[in-house]
């Protein structure tokens, strides 16, 4: 990698830090109040969260999003299938294929913290302007589109997916 394209990946990843660190900021009031009144811990609230936003996973998938080993994350389900948050389900062409998906507990769970993280993102509304707005919009149309030309190009897998 040449110095100006080195120079751009650790620009990119210095906003991403940011980002992350902004969205964790954000969400940081719902899961913190679930976390303590469901006995929850901060991994499971990630699989919850995961879960809501794509609806049914497969274990494997699970496993790369958190970026963890497919052990662990069996040991995460487990539990929250215990507590009644999470059901697993066979997949209807293959049995051996299991699904993992929110129980209506783990909806109620997911959404309480949806309308905190909503709640608080709408606050921010008085503090920009509709100039900044659309800055905003228009930085996130450009990483979609970068998204999609690296899936694209890759065929739609990644390495850390393979």
């Amino acid at each position: 990698m040449d110095n100006r394209q080195d120079e751009k990946a650790k620009k990119f990843n210095l906003h991403l830090q940011k980002l992350n660190d902004f969205v964790g900021e954000l969400l940081s009031d719902g899961p913190i109040l679930i976390e303590s009144e469901n006995n929850l811990t901060m991994s499971q609230l990630r699989v919850l969260l995961l879960l809501k936003m794509n609806q049914k996973m497969k274990m494997a998938q699970i496993a790369s999003a958190l970026n963890i080993h497919v052990s662990t994350a069996t040991g995460l389900l487990d539990r929250l299938i215990v507590k009644n948050l999470v059901r697993r389900e066979s997949g209807e062409d293959d049995r051996r294929v299991v699904y993992c998906s929110l129980t209506e507990d783990g909806l109620k769970i997911t959404d309480t913290i949806w309308h905190v993280v909503v709640e608080n993102a709408q606050s921010l509304s008085e503090f920009i302007t509709l100039e900044e707005l659309d800055i905003i919009g228009d930085s996130i149309d450009i990483i979609q589109r970068a998204w999609a030309k690296r899936k694209e190009k890759s065929g739609g897998t990644f390495p850390s997916q393979t």
